[in-house]
């Protein structure tokens, strides 16, 4: 234990571990001799355990040099007396040297020098039994230490399997940061863990007690960044966060451990903040936690020593698992978008096919979601369905224009030619394993709750409950939007049309909700996203290079 012992002025109390360890030695001592010992401080005199309330000892004549005692000795004192001193090396690297006094029994200076030899041999024999006694404690401590270490490293790996392994990136990524913290803090007795970001865009992540707010966490990242000494080691270690400079500034913290994590450039921190006196064994048990008074001032336990290298090297795997699961869910978040965007683009193009139903894609996906809502659907599912929605008519790209733009009823083969659209947008869409499990709702969401639907004729919960959400809100839109062959039916008569249809042509459940939500779906329809969209990509394409060829290829879809 690299600890500097500093001298203690006389008032001082001992610490609990040296006095504890001369209290144990003392009944050692006065066993063996059949006398009471006391036990000095070699480096600053100080009496430490019993009869520590005496000032001076009264049997230091003649006077003892008690940094000089090597090994056991025995001094002839006034009264025909024997001093036994015997030096003494305790835990953490201190000495103490055992003086005791025996009445002597010789009568004779011949005897009295046989009698000094004996007590001498006997004192070193006793000496060498107490040394013995520490150096088998020590290797058995060191073996514990070895092996509580070796379970912490099997621990570790063990927790960041179930992290690799439970891993949802596109699914809250502050909830995997969470995670992960949580992991980290029950193996290095953590009282908090923190991810701080550099970028403002993501959130502050604080697992365990509060000692901080995300703002302080924010300022005290920002003083760590400016000091140089990560960038060397790694890691920052700061046990005695009140001898900072800045650490007035956050008084609760006691004991500090950060480790960077970079991704070319600084990306963030993770932060340990003050060590627990022992840190549960296993890190999948959550034990209770005590107070932060009884954990930094419990007479049981002690002041905690603070954290470790050993305890850096634990929490650095677990930083670079955030830094991963961070850009691993920065790239994904932008695939998305750029799916999305890519998908609204396609699909606002081909909703240009028929003027009658420019946006349909983009409302029918929006109503779908207050659908989805209301029925209590997650947020992950909720972009499912999204993103089902823009594509749900993806295979009217193969649908003839002379059938789809028909002013007049449909004969039987083009009605059947209609609707092959949604086993076109299937094949369309099969190639993509990305969002194969969107495919069930382009190809079913024209099945029928009674069974009578296409293409499949599937019946009741046998068609996909994102089917059954597109079709209400499919049905909606076509109902209230106006067509070749018909105006925009009023809301009421829409409504009357699905409340009816409820157990027939759609899910019961799913008419449910749409009466509950039927309002945010009217004002879904009402905005006119669709139309904000057309005018987004008109304007885009008016203004560009190739405007007069917008302008012909508008004028011959119309």
């Amino acid at each position: 234990m690299d600890t500097a012992i500093e001298p203690r002025p006389k008032a001082a109390e001992p610490a609990a571990a040296i006095l504890q360890e001369a209290t144990a030695l003392e009944g050692l001592l006065r066993a063996e001799f059949e006398t009471p010992f006391r036990f000095l401080d070699a480096s600053t005199g100080q009496t430490i355990g019993l009869n520590a309330e005496k000032d001076e000892p009264d049997d230091l004549e003649p006077p003892l040099n008690l940094s000089t005692v090597a090994r056991a000795e025995v001094t002839l004192i006034p009264g025909a007396r024997y001093r036994i001193a015997i030096p003494i090396e305790i835990s953490g690297g201190g000495h103490l040297v055992a003086l005791g006094v025996i009445a002597g029994l010789a009568r004779t200076p011949a005897e009295t020098s046989r009698e000094r030899s004996r007590l001498e041999r006997w004192s070193r024999s006793v000496q060498d039994r107490i040394e013995g006694a520490r150096e088998a404690r020590i290797r058995h401590q060191s073996r514990a230490e070895h092996d509580r270490q070796s379970m912490v490293a099997w621990e570790a790996m063990i927790a960041l399997d179930r992290l690799n392994r439970g891993a949802r990136i596109h699914r809250e990524p502050n909830r995997e940061r969470q995670r992960i913290l949580r992991a980290a803090a029950e193996l290095v007795g953590a009282q908090t863990m923190a991810w701080v970001p550099v970028q403002n865009d993501e959130d502050v992540i604080l697992e365990g007690d509060r000692l901080l707010s995300p703002w302080d966490g924010n300022r005290l990242a920002n003083l760590l960044s400016a000091q140089s000494d990560w960038e060397e080691s790694g890691y920052l270690l700061i046990n005695e966060v009140s001898q900072a400079s800045w650490g007035a500034r956050f008084p609760q913290v006691d004991h500090l451990l950060a480790v960077p994590v970079t991704d070319r450039k600084l990306a963030g921190w993770v932060l340990a903040l003050n060590r627990r006196r022992s840190a549960p064994r296993n890190p999948a048990s959550r034990e209770p936690r005590l107070p932060r008074s009884a954990v930094r001032e419990s007479p049981e336990t002690g002041p905690s020593p603070g954290f470790r290298r050993s305890d850096a090297a634990l929490l650095l795997p677990f930083a670079s698992l955030i830094g991963l699961q961070s850009r691993a869910s920065r790239r994904y978040l932008h695939i998305k978008d750029l799916l999305v965007g890519l998908t609204r683009s396609l699909t606002a193009a081909i909703d240009a096919k028929d003027a009658y139903t420019y946006g349909h894609s983009e409302r029918v996906a929006r109503a779908a979601v207050e659908l989805g809502r209301e029925l209590g659907l997650q947020e992950d599912e909720l972009s499912d369905i999204y993103l089902t929605g823009l594509l749900h008519d993806i295979g009217k790209i193969g649908v003839r224009d002379e059938v789809l733009t028909k002013r007049g009823p449909l004969t039987d083969e083009e009605f059947k030619h209609i609707q092959q659209h949604v086993v076109i947008g299937h094949r369309i869409l099969a190639g993509l394993s990305a969002i194969e499990h969107l495919l069930p709702g382009v190809l079913y969401h024209h099945e029928r709750y009674d069974g009578k639907g296409y293409p499949e004729g599937l019946q009741g919960d046998a068609i996909p409950l994102l089917a059954r959400i597109l079709a209400v809100a499919d049905s909606f839109d076509a109902m209230s939007t106006s067509r070749p062959y018909r105006t925009a039916m009023p809301f009421e008569k829409v409504d009357e049309i699905l409340r009816n249809g409820g157990g027939t042509q759609w899910d019961p459940v799913v008419i449910q909700a749409y009466i509950r939500c039927r309002d945010r779906l009217k004002a879904v329809r009402e905005r006119g996203i669709g139309e904000s969209l057309r005018d987004a990509l008109d304007g885009a394409l008016r203004h560009g290079q190739r405007a007069h060829e917008f302008a012909s290829m508008e004028a011959s879809m119309l």
